[in-house]
């Protein structure tokens, strides 16, 4: 038994109550003890002879030392009422919160994975972008496809933008909507398109002519894979793609039984890269 278990168990003796009494029967025993020990009386028939003898100061001392205890016990039972209300009224609110530190948690690992995995990946030596109705093409395998021709490259960063033909939902226009705003913030080294996607972003003048292209790279290109077009600045019909449509390198690609014309867009310190890919998708062609 502890100090304060023997100081506790000699103030119910000297108040004369059992352990285990109430709020209520400690209090009503003190008014009645604090009376009788300022009256100086005693009642024989109470069976309290010595009750008289009691001084105040141990009367008070020992009631406070109950009642002190019981208002611990009772301020502890309230806080933990207090703490379940809360969960009880706030559960939807706290799960909330709960929820959202995860998902805040989840971002951040992810955003810290992304950057580990980007530091780890090696530089691409090419960016290639498939821009027009080609929704099932598959990205990875295309890399894979234009890794087998160079293959002492490392890496070829792939990317699909896909422009629907037609507007037929508010879902096509916001996919058209994202397919000009990728234009505008990201720029491949080489874009393959559709023939519609192609005539749309040759007339903006977004590719190079392939006439300087050649000039400066010396790449042969059979005149029959040219594809032709006008710009808004430069009225002369002049080639800005290669028709490399029924290439090897597009075999299980899903392209959509659209053709695949290849419109060059790298700037002069990515040409060199960019001739060697071209030759060998030149030589892939049936």
């Amino acid at each position: 038994m502890t100090e304060l278990d023997e100081q506790l168990k000699k103030a119910y003796e000297l108040l004369g109550l059992p352990e285990d009494a109430t709020r209520e029967q400690v209090e009503n025993r003190y008014f009645i003890l604090l009376k009788r020990a300022r009256s100086g009386k005693t009642r024989s028939e109470s069976g309290e002879e010595n009750e008289e003898s009691l001084d105040l100061s141990e009367i008070n001392q020992a009631y406070n030392r109950i009642i002190g205890i019981e208002s611990e016990k009772s301020g502890t039972m309230e806080k933990q009422s207090k703490v379940g209300h809360f969960f009880y009224y706030y559960k939807t609110h706290v799960i909330i919160g709960l929820l959202i530190v995860l998902i805040g948690g989840y971002m951040i690992k992810e955003g810290v994975d992304k950057r580990r995995e980007a530091a780890n990946t090696p530089p691409a030596n090419l960016a290639v972008s498939v821009f027009g109705n080609f929704y099932f093409a598959d990205m990875e395998l295309l890399e894979q496809n234009m890794l087998k021709l160079v293959p002492e490259w490392q890496r070829i960063k792939t990317t699909l933008v896909y422009n629907p033909r037609e507007i037929q939902s508010q879902q096509d226009m916001a996919l058209q909507q994202k397919s000009v705003l990728m234009l505008i913030t990201e720029k491949d080294d080489l874009y393959v398109t559709d023939e519609l996607s192609f005539q749309s972003l040759a007339v903006q003048g977004l590719f190079v002519k392939l006439d300087d292209f050649v000039a400066k790279t010396g790449l042969k290109i059979p005149e029959q894979l040219l594809r032709k077009s006008k710009t808004e600045e430069d009225t002369a019909e002049a080639a800005y793609g290669i028709d490399l449509t029924g290439s090897s390198v597009f075999n299980g690609i899903e392209m959509a039984g659209e053709r695949q014309i290849i419109g060059i867009r790298a700037t002069e310190d990515k040409w060199d890269d960019t001739r060697k890919l071209l030759e060998k998708l030149l030589a892939s062609m049936p």
